[in-house]
């Protein structure tokens, strides 16, 4: 009996899975070892197709693995149970927002010791139900409870994460059913066309002749427009339509503008292209949404940080969206005229055809001019300034970071006054990236991602920035950077205070600013004593001058760099309202 056990067909769900994963096109697994997962983790550690990391916190590992998602297209990683799935969450929410396309593979105790149906609270050590918890932070969560549906549960679970609307899945795994053997021959694969879920996956009749029936009515209302403007979300990207909408506004000639997760969709040199909208963003942008008669908008949400005010937003415009998700065509904060429920990988291509097809031409070149000038007068919302004698000026720190970041670079931002420095500062170059957990935008995020970024492609500069705030968030992570010599350059752009949340409640609450500064109960460390103890090399930039050679010199090592930049704490961001 134990002979047949052994034969050659027969191998451990653990092995199986693992093979499954070298097919996903991963060749990166991020793992955080533990009791419930050890298994996983010694035949990932013997595959020779698949390379394992060390991250040092379990949120920093979902976000590696998230950003390695955003350049890669997905990404996997590994997780012990307890404290090990739940410290995924913050990290799963990044991609759950973002719509991107993941799978976490959580360790389990034996189903001997699952608590399952008994009124208590635990009956396994670091036992937790981790697909109750993480259930309205996925597209999909699933306990593998029965070692024979393996492939099927697999193949669903990387199906849901890719298809429709992307997002992160999850794959409960006891560690039991990871020692079980079974004849991968034998086992049932996931066929979508036989499987429905109203919760998760409606299908949709996109045929051809109903993309060229949508294709037509956008050709017609763009034909009687004057001042017609596409706006570019996120999704262009997610559909990997980058290209293609870059071919559509140079064929119709027509003006662009993005929402900040779609910002790296276009070289800022391009001359139909008038930034980022909202609040935070581009005033060019802006005038370009006010004064449009037609909007055409791609893949983007209209969420709170891309609209000021939903009833005065492009209230001169007739707005079409075309969007996979019915919910937020019908549930946003704009309400469209047009919506249009399609595949973006498939609606573009398509609009395109059929615009080249028919030799379609807009007579508005009374609106293009304007763009331009636009373009050339209100694209910065702040020109940067170099004056300050005292601190290094984030703006100018930002214009100096993008002059001298190559085509395929990697910028990798936090979140809160940072980001904004970052995102309003920053002139886009094609074939670059620029990356943030937009939805989620937790403190933390850059460093762990960066790292992601960095194993998705490894030819370019991988570049930080981050607030003195987030960057202690996962400050651990220093150690993975060390150990494995990624040549990230971390900038911290360090003004000694959540700004963020200093200036508005200094506003709000008659100047005072509980927990946000050092008067208050926050305090920084010194950082280049931070990374010396980790055995990186650190320098600290502490004025404008000679910025440009620094950031030059930085930039040309191949070693990791922590960058401790000093601002003013007294400098807030510049906005639109």
């Amino acid at each position: 009996m134990k002979q047949e056990l052994k034969s050659s067909k027969k191998l451990t769900v653990s092995e199986y899975i693992i093979s499954l994963i070298e097919k996903t096109g991963v060749d990166l697994v991020p793992v955080i070892t533990g009791g419930a997962i050890m298994k996983l983790v010694d035949d990932i550690g013997r595959n020779s197709k698949l390379k394992y990391l060390c991250p040092n916190h379990e949120q920093a590992l979902a976000m590696i693995v998230d950003a390695y998602a955003r350049i890669k297209g997905f990404g996997v990683g590994l997780v012990t149970s307890g404290p090990g799935g739940t410290n995924l969450i913050t990290g799963i929410c990044c991609s759950y927002y973002d719509s991107i396309p993941c799978l976490f593979i959580s360790g389990q105790v034996g189903m001997f010791h699952m608590k399952g149906k008994r009124v208590i609270r635990q009956r396994g050590f670091q036992e937790t139900d981790i697909i109750s918890v993480v259930k309205s932070i996925t597209k999909h969560a699933v306990l593998l409870d029965n070692p024979e549906k393996t492939r099927y549960e697999f193949e669903k679970a990387v199906y849901m994460a890719k298809s429709g609307r992307p997002g992160p899945v999850l794959i409960d795994l006891p560690y039991n059913i990871q020692r079980a053997l079974i004849d991968p021959d034998k086992l049932i694969g996931f066929i979508p066309e036989k499987w429905f879920d109203h919760a998760h996956h409606k299908k949709k009749n996109d045929s051809e002749k109903q993309l060229e029936k949508a294709s037509r009515v956008i050709i017609k209302e763009l034909k009687n427009a004057k001042k017609p403007l596409i706006l570019v979300g996120g999704g262009v990207r997610l559909a990997n339509q980058v290209e293609t909408i870059n071919k559509v506004v140079s064929y119709l000639q027509i003006p662009v503008v993005t929402t900040w997760g779609a910002l790296d969709n276009f070289d800022w040199n391009h001359k139909l292209y008038g930034g980022n909208i909202g609040r935070l963003g581009n005033p060019s942008a802006l005038k370009m949404i006010d004064e449009c008669d037609l909007l055409l908008a791609l893949g983007t949400r209209f969420t709170t940080k891309a609209i000021i005010n939903e009833k005065e937003f492009s209230k001169q415009a007739k707005i079409i969206s075309v969007d996979v998700d019915n919910g937020e065509l019908n549930e946003g904060l704009i309400s469209p005229q047009i919506k249009i429920q399609a595949e973006l990988q498939d609606f573009l291509p398509n609009f395109l055809n059929l615009v080249k097809k028919q030799k379609i031409t807009l007579n508005i070149n009374e609106w293009r001019k304007r763009v331009n000038e636009l373009k050339i007068n209100f694209f910065h919302i702040k020109s940067p300034s170099a004056d300050d004698k005292n601190y290094v000026n984030p703006y100018y720190f930002m214009e100096i970071l993008s002059e001298l970041l190559q085509h395929d670079d990697i910028i990798v931002a936090d979140c809160g006054t940072n980001l904004t420095w970052a995102v309003q500062g920053y002139k886009p170059k094609k074939g670059q990236r620029f990356i943030s957990a937009w939805g989620n935008s937790p403190m933390g995020y850059a460093l762990p991602a960066a790292i992601g970024a960095y194993y998705a492609n490894k030819n370019v500069n991988v570049v930080v920035t981050t607030g003195d705030g987030g960057f202690q968030m996962n400050i651990q992570e220093l150690q993975t950077i060390a150990v494995n010599k990624i040549p990230v350059k971390v900038f911290i752009l360090n003004n000694q205070c959540y700004a963020n949340i200093k200036f508005p409640a200094r506003e709000q609450f008659n100047g005072r600013t509980f927990a946000t500064e050092s008067s208050n109960g926050y305090e920084a460390p010194d950082f280049v004593k931070i990374a010396t103890a980790y055995g990186l090399k650190s320098l600290r930039i502490k004025f404008n001058k000679n910025l440009k050679e620094k950031i030059k010199s930085i930039l040309s090592k191949k070693e990791p760099i922590i960058i401790d930049v000093m601002c003013d704490p007294e400098l807030y961001v510049f906005d639109n309202v």
